[in-house]
């Protein structure tokens, strides 16, 4: 799937991941039915599903399943798409921490963690954090997270699909900031913004309406050292061939930025690391480095091209993306085509002939 595409009808509400589910085969019989009849009624929504299924191809029928993460996806289920920024308001009156809720407001507008939209799940937290506060943000979390963070004596914002925590539509999908203050008897108790007071749900409810959001959540706490790093799990996501060599091209250019700015700094090559003369054994060029001072880069490198994967992001090849290959198929499809000394088609957009790699000469063509 990608990014930013709404699925929505007139009659019926379909979110991306019930049409991903959907193109996937996991559907259940209601929601099969569901899908075709969104799709039989709404050209827009067919359109959407056509591109999909092209890019599908693109990619290959093979291609891996990705639980995909919605960290780019807005919490808005409030008055105005505020529903995080009144989350964090919540916690800061609660700690006795003094704000000034216009300054704020604008803050959070200026760096784009409160947008049109709403809050991006990335950003849930960034108004604690300018208050001294430490946000942890996790995927994957569980019941059990929650009430360790409780009863450490941390706040924690959970995001919820709001249409299933209140039992509406439950395949409209609507993430929603609320704060866990509780966990007892089987309930979960919220501060929920949209009614600003706290409300009482089953844990079974919370857990399916918490679910939607990869079990996301924010833990704030004041600043200290226990610091216990809990990265994305990357294990579902598999690499092609192409993006292992591109893995590669990353590893050596950030080493290159890395030496570039040691070298900036003063820093040149000694045979052990010295932060007095200013010497590193690694101030050499990356082919130089053995497999095994190579494999920090490497690891940064797969991890980023996996988290992005992760993330709900396709790394297509500009020569196998949908915008090229339109263009390619218009360009055959007119009298603009020739053919090189060497015998091979050749189309307006190229410089040099794909066979022979002579540089083209399209005035001997007009």
């Amino acid at each position: 799937m990608k990014k930013g595409i709404d699925m929505k009808t007139n009659k019926n509400m379909i979110s991306e991941e019930l049409l991903a589910s959907f193109m996937e085969g996991t559907t259940n019989l209601e929601n099969t039915a569901l899908v075709l009849k969104a799709l039989a009624e709404d050209e827009e929504l067919q359109e959407e599903y056509i591109l999909l299924k092209k890019l599908d191809a693109i990619m290959g029928e093979n291609a891996e399943v990705v639980k995909r993460l919605p960290l780019m996806a807005a919490v808005a289920e409030s008055d105005d798409n505020l529903c995080d920024f009144q989350c964090e308001q919540y916690i800061l009156k609660r700690r006795e921490i003094d704000f000034d809720t216009s300054s704020l407001s604008e803050e959070a507008k200026n760096n784009r963690w409160l947008r049109e939209k709403g809050t991006p799940l990335h950003s849930v937290g960034r108004i604690l954090e300018q208050k001294d506060l430490i946000v942890m943000r996790r995927f994957g979390a569980e019941i059990k997270d929650i009430i360790r963070a409780i009863n450490a004596g941390h706040d924690v914002i959970a995001i919820v699909n709001n249409n299933k925590l209140l039992g509406k539509n439950e395949n409209a999908l609507s993430y929603h900031a609320v704060v866990v203050n509780n966990v007892v008897d089987n309930s979960v108790v919220l501060y929920d913004p949209a009614s600003n007071k706290e409300e009482t749900y089953s844990i079974a409810d919370f857990i399916k309406a918490w679910e939607d959001s990869k079990s996301y959540i924010a833990r704030v706490k004041s600043k200290d050292y226990d610091y216990n790093p809990r990265p994305i799990d990357l294990d579902d996501v598999e690499l092609s061939v192409d993006l292992i060599d591109l893995r590669e091209a990353i590893a050596e250019n950030a080493h290159e930025v890395w030496a570039d700015q040691r070298q900036e700094e003063g820093w040149r090559y000694g045979p052990k690391r010295d932060d007095i003369k200013k010497e590193h054994p690694d101030m050499v060029p990356y082919s130089m480095l053995s497999d095994s001072e190579k494999e920090y880069d490497r690891r940064m490198a797969f991890d980023t091209i996996k988290l992005m994967k992760k993330l709900g992001y396709d790394i297509i090849k500009h020569e196998d993306s949908p915008a090229y290959l339109e263009l390619i198929s218009k360009l055959k499809n007119i009298e603009s085509a020739r053919v090189c000394e060497c015998g091979a088609n050749i189309f307006i957009d190229q410089i040099y002939c794909p066979y022979c790699g002579k540089r083209l000469d399209w005035k001997k063509f007009k």
